[in-house]
């Protein structure tokens, strides 16, 4: 089993988790990105890359003590059913729609977590009522979050992205709540990178599964491997797994979950600053969807204090 050093635990306990955070979201724009560019398939991109984290964990779980509790893997077995399928349906979006449009719409499964969670922790609702000014101040966030996504519907491209999104930001919304459930039931590393191997092992069956009956070869002019394919492939792991990483530390350490969701949700930010060096030019609109990320940083700072 891996353990952490102290002068590791003391980093991260200080500012360290913050770091992690930036860097997880970093790395979480580098996913939408992929395949604006490169426009592979989704359920093959996603199948060869659960591919490449598999092989590459392989050797490392060797020395990881995986959790026992039986709800830590119902968990993870759930996730890959909600968000290997939202995963596909992420790059086949960033692909038609682009990534910067489509990671602003992604901020709306944060106040669809912040809701559902009140099934999983009924509880909240008599600990927000005994804070009413952070009520006060979600309600706020939640009525500015409609307030720009109606703005949002204005523009033809990004409500199209949103309508074809929806599916996607469903199964993140879950997987969100499911990810949360999962890590509270296993030993540190264990949790982190049992997570990350379990939910890839199963979702190269599901999504190997799926290729077959969706059909390629010839007749789809889709084949399961080329050259464009491998460089996204290649991409799309390392920003994958290098986000979860940083994202899983961070939460482990960070003094409130809310504030390591908050600092990701700067992922649109990071994506206008590589369309900015890359000179790309965006055909929808920016503000509302910035005005929605906003919304839901507000909110998860509210929510978990």
């Amino acid at each position: 089993m891996m353990q952490t050093s102290a002068a590791f635990h003391e980093f991260m306990t200080g500012w360290g988790w913050v770091f992690a955070s930036v860097i997880a979201a970093v790395f979480s724009a580098g996913f939408f990105l992929v395949n604006q560019y490169l426009k592979q398939p989704g359920h093959l991109l996603v199948f060869w890359m659960r591919v490449i984290v598999v092989v590459a964990m392989s050797p490392l779980m060797l020395y990881i003590e995986l959790p026992t509790d039986p709800r830590f893997y119902v968990a993870v077995i759930l996730t890959v059913f909600a968000g290997t399928f939202a995963d596909v349906r992420t790059f086949n979006a960033a692909a038609k729609f682009g990534g910067g449009v489509v990671s602003r719409v992604q901020p709306v499964t944060v106040w669809c977590a912040f809701l559902l969670w009140f099934f999983f922790d009924p509880g909240l609702l008599a600990r927000y009522a005994a804070h009413p000014a952070n009520t006060a101040v979600i309600l706020a966030a939640l009525a500015g979050c409609v307030n720009f996504a109606s703005h949002m519907n204005k523009c033809e491209v990004t409500r199209a992205a949103l309508i074809y999104t929806a599916p996607a930001l469903v199964g993140y919304t879950f997987t969100t709540v499911l990810n949360k459930y999962a890590m509270d039931h296993g030993p540190l590393e264990g949790a982190v990178y049992g997570y990350m191997y379990i939910q890839s092992f199963t979702a190269v069956l599901v999504t190997g599964i799926y290729s077959l009956v969706k059909g390629v070869g010839p007749a789809t002019t889709v084949s399961w491997v080329n050259k464009k394919m491998l460089t996204a492939v290649l991409l799309a792991a390392a920003a994958w797994t290098c986000h979860m990483i940083f994202k899983n530390y961070a939460m482990a350490f960070t003094p409130n979950p809310s504030y390591q969701a908050a600092i990701n949700l700067s992922t649109p930010l990071f994506i206008l600053l590589f369309y900015a060096l890359a000179r790309h030019k965006e055909e929808a609109r920016v503000m509302p969807g910035l005005g929605i990320v906003a919304c839901a940083i507000v909110l998860a700072l509210a929510a978990g204090r």
